[in-house]
């Protein structure tokens, strides 16, 4: 059975291994923020002087969390491998002893 993901020999494309940490340096703020934002309203409202803290660090836990997600993805977007340009001999002219598609072929019979 042939392979479905045909590769060139000698050519092992890996997936870079620190892709992931955006993605989990940015989660540990995030839950950082989430748990000061589950701390007691009176607590919160003493140290920041917001009544609405709690709604805030939540918000910021969500942004820095996703942040931090989107960073790793458009990491791993940006590292992945392109598939090689097609040949170089569909380019190139034609060698001297090689005729041009366009041009008509001699025939056997017309020499």
């Amino acid at each position: 059975m042939a392979s479905r993901n045909p590769r060139r020999t000698g050519r092992h494309h890996r997936i870079p291994g620190q892709w992931w940490q955006p993605g989990v340096y940015g989660s540990l703020p995030a839950v950082a923020l989430w748990i000061l934002a589950r701390l007691p309203a009176g607590l919160l409202l003493s140290v920041t002087g917001m009544p609405a803290a709690s709604a805030w660090l939540n918000r910021a836990g969500d942004t820095v969390f996703v942040a931090g997600w989107v960073a790793s993805a458009v990491l791993l977007w940006l590292s992945r491998h392109r598939p090689a340009p097609a040949a170089e001999s569909a380019l190139a002219p034609p060698g001297p002893g090689e005729a041009a598609p366009s041009q008509p072929q001699p025939r056997p019979s017309d020499a």
